[in-house]
Parts: C-alpha cells; structure tokens; sequence
C-alpha cells in the first residue's frame, strides 16, 4: 500500500514540475496587468488522513410521503412535474370547487336566515311581554270593579247622591215657580211668548234633573243588580284569559328564540365544514421537498384519498451504503463520516445499521444521514462516501493548487485580493487528488485552487468560493 501511495505521489509531482516548467517561461509583463484575474479559491482546513472513499450510494429523501386530496373530484390543475423543488405551503394540486363555492355560499345565506329568524323571535318576546303588562293592569282593574260591586256604595255616595237630590228639588222648585209666574204674566199681556217658552223648559229639564238624580240616589240605596254582578266578573275572568293568553305567547316567542339561535349554531356549524371542505380542494405540500413522482393529470376523476403526487422531504437527506460484512464491526451508529459529490463534501451521521446480511452481494446496509440545509443535493444523485481508518488530520488541498517548478513547490495565497507566491512542503499523503501539505499553510488561511498556472506573485485576483466547477 505504502509503494502505491508513492508511485501515486511521485505521478502528480511530475506533473506539477512539468505544469511549472510551462508558467515560469510565461512573459513576466502579465505580472504587472492592471485587470484582476478571476480564479476559484477556498479556506484551507483541516481533514482527515487516511480517508477511503471506498463506498458509493444514491441520494434518497429523508422522508417520502403519498399527497392525496380529502375530497373527490376532477382535477382542475396538477402542473408541477417530477423533480421539481417545492416549498412548504406550495398549491400542487387544485380540484374544480364550483360546487364548495356554492355550499358556503348557502350556509352563509342560512346564516342570515337564522339571525332573521333570531330578530323575529326577540320581538315576538317583546310583543308577548307587553301583553303579560297590559292583562295585569286589566286584571288589576276587573278585580277593582268587582271589589266596588260586591262592597256597593259607600256612605259618602249615598249622603252625595242625596245632597244631589235635594239641589235639583229646589231647582225644579224654583223653575216651576218661575214657569207659573210667566204663564200669567202672558196671559195678561206682560210676558212674550218666548218668555213663555223659555220658563216652561227650565221647567222641564229642571223635573228631569230631578228624576235623574232620585233614580242615581235609588240605585245606590239599593245596591249592583245580578246582571252587573255577572258582568264584572266576566271582565275579570276575561282578564285572566288574557293573561293566560299573553303568558303562552311568550313562552312561544322564547322556543321561538331558542330553536333560531340553534339554527344559528347550525348554520354555522355547517359554513366552517363548507369551508373547509373547499379548503381541501387545495392540495398543498406540508414540506420543503421535491416531488419525487406525478400519479394524476389535469382533468382525472379522483376519490378521496387517491393518491396524486408523491413527495420527498430533502432538508435531510439519507444513503444506503453497502458494507462489507467483515467491516460492520467497525461502524457504529451516531458515528460521523464523510460524504462527496462532486468536488464538495459534506459530513454524515449513522443513523441505522440493518440488522441482516444480504445473501447475494454479503454486505449490510448502514443508512447515513446527511443535512442538506440549502437543499442543493437531491435525490437520486450518487454520492461516495469515506470512513477514517485513523484518528489523524492534517492539511489537504487540490492538486492543482500545487505549482511545482523543479526546485520547490509553491501555492498562491489570497491576501486582500493579491495573489502571494507561497512554498510549501508536501507530505505523503493523497486523499481524492487531493495532497497533504505539512509546513507552509495554516488552517483558516485563503489559497487559489483553480487558476493558479496563469498568476505571478503579486496579481490583483478577483476570487469566489470554491466547489464544482
């Protein structure tokens, strides 16, 4: 292993020298060019040695899941497409909600309907209410009249009523004598005929005053005849009934009242399930992901519960590795590795080892877990991944970062957009084409890794992170 390792070292420091060669003969006035030269650059860093990237596997989401609409229906709109990136919240899918629309629609006019039928009632109650007030003060009444029936006249009215007599007895008395008087004075030629006339009516209603007044004195001294016994108590017994009456007509308005605020709830009730059923006719991912698989197109009939689109949550992502069964022994689960796609790597966790051996290929399955927090990894993509056979570190940078002209290797630093001609020594370490540097560089410091055959020290550089070309 260790002659391998050598060969392999020996390969790329020629290349550096022949590579170096070349840019030392380049014309040194390019050294001095006012335009800054754009190249990739990274942080240098420490990494492990001794790293095998021996093990490859396909990018899965983390977790996969089947949407599908509550509601049955025809599909109005399923545009997305397989391998799409959607965010949590994203409409995928639309069912044709014309008639959701029309059931909200209808409990919301039942919901008039029953805050109509509220208003009613309230003022049927106020009505009813009025009619209990207006038969107690017709109760109150009746019971009086029969009270001053069956008690009959008072000593007061009596005595009254005769003071009455008496007064139209002296007027009757004087308009006789009046009448009398003129008649004669009339018949002599003394009085006129209007005269006449005038004295004889005072008379008149003088007697009929009289009469009225001994009739009221009578009925009094005689007290309420059986017919105003009756009558009075037939008031009051019609009184009674209105109340009666009134009390029901109140204790309907307050059913009323309570069967239309039940129809209120009800409407209600029934407004939020339209609503929500027309809610669901919105199909919306409850994930940042990608969709993994397209089942339904534009116009199908669906069920509830159908399956529309399937999709994979990738803020995680997760990778079956195949492991030989005569190394699982030294995976461990929660333990950390390294994982490559393309010339950017990342750390993974052991989140599971299955606890089988496949009888075809000999090797257990280890699940790895990767954060892949701006979700630019995706599934189905194949990524290698590494386990560290020691515990040492040490300083790895790109192949081709390392300029070798013959005498000593040398890297460019970024210092402050300036290019800095730097030596370094190699170590004897090859990781992913990637060389070990032990004196030169520290962990932190910034070094051109694409771009560096065309730079002389001192270069005004324009640089951008590092990662797939």
């Amino acid at each position: 292993m260790k002659k391998q390792r050598a060969i392999i070292v020996l390969t790329l420091s020629l290349s550096l020298a022949i590579a170096g060669c070349s840019t030392e003969k380049k014309d040194a006035a390019l050294g001095s060019s006012a335009q800054p030269t754009v190249v990739r650059t990274t942080i240098v860093k420490n990494s492990p040695l001794h790293t095998a990237y021996d093990l490859s596997g396909t990018l899965q989401a983390y977790e996969e899941r089947t949407l599908a609409f509550q509601n049955g229906g025809t599909v109005a709109s399923a545009e997305i497409t397989t391998g799409t990136l959607v965010q949590k919240g994203t409409i995928i899918a639309r069912l044709d909600d014309a008639d959701y629309k029309l059931q909200v629609a209808q409990a919301t006019a039942s919901i008039q309907e029953a805050l109509a039928g509220i208003d009613n009632a309230q003022a049927n109650l106020q009505a009813a209410n009025s009619a209990i007030q207006s038969a107690d003060a017709g109760i109150a009444n009746a019971r009086a009249n029969v009270s001053k029936v069956n008690k009959g006249a008072r000593a007061q009215e009596k005595q009254q009523a005769k003071v009455t007599v008496d007064k139209a007895q002296s007027a009757y008395n004087k308009a006789k004598a009046d009448s009398e008087r003129t008649q004669k004075l009339f018949e002599a030629g003394a009085a006129t005929a209007s005269d006449n006339e005038n004295a004889r009516l005072n008379a008149t209603t003088a007697l009929q005053n009289l009469e009225q007044a001994k009739a009221s004195l009578s009925l009094l001294l005689e007290g309420a005849t059986a017919e105003e016994h009756q009558s009075v108590q037939a008031s009051f017994q019609d009184a009674i009934a209105g109340k009666t009456k009134a009390l029901a007509a109140s204790e309907q308005a307050e059913a009323s009242q309570k069967q239309a605020r039940a129809n209120y709830e009800k409407a209600l009730v029934a407004k939020d399930q339209a609503e929500l059923a027309l809610s669901r006719t919105r199909l919306t991912s409850p994930v940042n992901g990608v969709i993994l698989d397209k089942i339904v197109n534009t116009g199908d009939l669906v069920a509830s519960g159908q399956a529309v689109y399937r999709i994979g949550s990738i803020d995680r992502l997760k990778v079956l590795l195949p492991v030989p069964d005569s190394e699982i022994k030294d995976w461990k689960k929660g333990q950390q590795l390294q994982v490559a796609l393309y010339e950017e790597t990342r750390q993974g966790t052991v989140s599971n080892i299955y606890p089988s051996t496949s009888t075809d290929t000999g090797r257990v399955n280890v699940e790895i877990v990767i954060a892949n927090p701006k979700r630019d990894w995706l599934p189905g993509q194949v990524i290698k991944a590494a386990h560290q056979v020691t515990d040492k570190n040490g300083i790895l940078v790109p192949a081709e970062a390392v300029i070798n002209t013959g005498s000593k290797p040398f890297i460019f630093k970024d210092v402050q957009g300036k290019a800095v001609r730097t030596p370094v020594e190699l170590g004897n370490q090859v990781v992913e084409n990637q060389l070990q540097i032990v004196s030169g560089l520290r962990e932190g410091e910034r070094i051109v890794v694409k771009g560096a055959e065309n730079l002389f020290d001192g270069n005004a550089i324009q640089s951008e992170e590092g990662g797939r070309p």
